[in-house]
């Protein structure tokens, strides 16, 4: 019966840790402290041709879409998602890890 409680505290703990630390790296993340971990990386960065004729449609449409929404913030996005449903898994396992070790106090 001690043993139950005792491995109880150690998985509450436990599952508290993996719900809190990387909640802290989420708050550092929003704060501009560090960056979400870089799954997606260009790798070359694209630049805007200013040598496309007028009859180049795929060219200017290209150089358009670029100016309007840069390749950088592309990524920086797919980074952020991937980096919250990564927490998301963790803080649902802590979770879980949580309420076993409650159970088990109890």
């Amino acid at each position: 019966m001690e043993t139950n409680k005792i491995i109880g505290y150690i998985l509450l703990a436990i599952g508290i840790l993996f719900i809190i630390l990387p909640l802290w790296q989420t708050y550092n993340i929003f704060t501009g402290k560090s960056l979400p971990a870089q799954i997606f990386v260009s790798p070359t960065p694209l630049k805007a041709d200013s040598n496309v004729s007028p009859t180049d449609i795929q060219g200017q449409v290209q150089n358009a879409l670029i100016k309007v929404l840069p390749v950088n913030s592309i990524n920086n996005t797919l980074n952020f998602v991937s980096w919250m449903l990564l927490i998301w898994i963790f803080i649902y396992g802590g979770g879980k890890i949580a309420e076993i070790g409650v159970k088990l106090i109890k």
